[in-house]
This record gives structure tokens, C-alpha cells and sequence, in this order.
């Protein structure tokens, strides 16, 4: 599913001037594959966040459980402080890919479901009219989960940054012992937020594979 970044670049430029005018005819397909290329990135960017959230949960997890071994509580807290960064990071990346997904879509949609009342053949009218609703449904999955967990994961990496400024200047035996609750907070967040990349994941990788434009030949 990955695209050379020459080919996102042009594409990129291609569905800001089709946020601009909107989609014409001659040149819906071009903006199609504009939109299923923000689907495919929003597909890259869940993965790497499952990552960073399976990470940052299992960074706070060490610290919560105070069973440092030969490594210093320090280092597991900076290691800690660290994924936090990532995992911000990763929610940034996704947020910026969600949203122009969003954008580009709405003309293509519209664009289609005008163009369905110029079709003058009955039954090409009947067949583009059900594969219009099957693509609209397709992508509002994706829409449905990657919405949500976008909001979800700026609430989780704000939860982690709370633990972290907890500990910071109170990392004993004790303070550990308080943050027992608040952390099984965390874990449900960080399950619930996984779930939703993997649907996010699910609906992106099925909207690609049927909605795709043929792939030009290898030269």
C-alpha cells in the first residue's frame, strides 16, 4: 500500500485544487486516487500508532510495577518520558492524515452522487447508484473509527504526560503505590484506542483493495 513519496507529493497538489473547484468530470478519477492515497496513508499511520501506543503503555506498565532490576528507576523513567514523546508524535502524524482524508473525500462523494442523475442507461444508473452506496459506506467506516481514535489518542498521550509530571519529582515506592488505579485507567484507554486503530486499519486496507484505480503496468 505504500506510494513513492514523488507520486504522494503530486497527488497531495492534486487534491488541493480539488478541495478548491471540486471534481469535474474529465477529472474525477485523478481525484479519487487522491482520496484513496489519504486512505492509504491514514492506514500507514494506525499501524505506527498501534507501536507507539503498545510502547508507551508498556513503559508506564515497568514504572507502575516498581521492579526495576539492574536498571535504574531514573533511566525507566526517562525511557518512559520518551515513548510519551513518540506516541505525541504518532498522534500528530495520524491527526494530519485523518482530517485532509476527510476533505478530499466529500467532493468525490458528491461529485458521484450528482453525476448518478446524468446517467441515462437504467440499468448502469442502478449498478452506479449501488456501488455509490457501497463505496459511501466503505469509507464512512473508516470515518467512523479513525475520527474518534484521533480525539482518543490526544487524550491518552495527555493522560501519560499526567503520570509522568506525577513522578517526576516523586518517583518512590509510595507515589507508585498511588498511581496504581489511575494506570488501569490508562490501560482500558490504550486497549479501547488500539481497537480503533485496528479498525481504522480493517476499513482503510478494504476501501483500497475494492476501490482502487488499476495499477499502470510495469515498465
Amino acid at each position: 500500500m505504500h506510494r513513492s513519496p514523488a507520486l504522494r507529493t503530486a497527488l497531495s497538489a492534486v487534491l488541493l485544487a480539488a478541495c478548491a473547484s471540486g471534481p469535474t468530470g474529465d477529472d474525477s478519477p485523478v481525484h479519487v486516487e487522491a482520496m484513496v492515497t489519504w486512505i492509504e496513508r491514514v492506514h500507514v499511520e494506525a499501524d505506527r500508532s498501534r507501536l507507539a501506543i503498545a510502547d508507551s503503555f508498556e513503559r508506564l506498565n515497568h514504572l507502575a510495577a516498581g521492579r526495576f532490576g539492574k536498571e535504574p528507576a531514573a533511566t525507566a523513567y526517562a525511557r518512559f518520558v520518551q515513548s510519551i514523546d513518540q506516541a505525541q508524535q504518532a498522534a500528530k502524524r495520524f491527526r494530519d492524515v485523518v482530517g485532509p482524508m476527510q476533505a478530499s473525500a466529500k467532493p468525490v462523494f458528491d461529485n458521484w452522487r450528482q453525476s448518478l442523475a446524468t446517467i441515462a442507461n437504467e440499468r448502469l444508473r442502478q449498478r452506479s447508484e449501488l456501488r455509490y452506496a457501497v463505496s459511501k459506506e466503505r469509507y464512512e467506516a473508516i470515518a467512523a473509527a479513525a475520527v474518534p481514535a484521533a480525539q482518543r489518542f490526544d487524550d491518552y498521550v495527555r493522560a501519560l504526560r499526567d503520570h509522568a509530571a506525577f513522578l517526576a519529582h516523586d518517583l518512590n515506592p509510595t507515589a507508585i503505590d498511588d498511581i496504581q488505579d489511575e494506570v488501569k485507567l490508562v490501560a482500558g484507554s490504550a486497549r479501547d484506542l488500539d481497537r480503533q486503530m485496528e479498525s481504522t486499519l480493517q476499513a482503510a486496507r478494504a476501501y483500497v483493495e475494492q476501490s482502487a484505480l488499476p495499477a499502470a503496468p510495469a515498465r
